[in-house]
């Protein structure tokens, strides 16, 4: 089964985006194929070096930096949001790779399941 996990949200703030990262790595234990896409602020946890301000929450890059030893290697981010948001992808995890919109849409259809967050 092919599970795409989407995330939208910032990464601070509330437990959200977290939790969806357990779920994934969960998911992966149980021999998934999983997916993670990064859109509109949640492009925010794919950076090197976050700042989560005064929410005493650890950054997520490290979980995130980590996935591909879960066997989750498929970690991508829209390019539109980087741009949007004056992001060069030379900040973001070394293992995320860009997807265009129409990409993002040929993903969807190939996913057995698709959880947004």
């Amino acid at each position: 089964m092919t599970f795409l996990y989407l995330f939208t949200r910032a990464p601070y703030g509330h437990s959200i985006a977290r939790e969806a990262l357990d779920m994934a790595l969960a998911s992966a234990a149980f021999d998934q194929h999983v997916s993670l896409v990064f859109a509109q602020d949640a492009i925010y946890q794919l950076l090197n070096t976050q700042d989560n301000g005064n929410t005493e929450k650890k950054p997520h890059i490290g979980v995130i930096n980590a996935l591909p030893l879960y066997e989750i290697e498929n970690i991508y981010y829209l390019s539109d949001d980087c741009t949007s948001r004056n992001i060069s992808a030379t900040n973001l995890a070394p293992h995320a790779k860009a997807l265009s919109a129409t990409e993002l849409a040929d993903l969807m259809r190939s996913a057995d399941r698709i959880q947004s967050f």
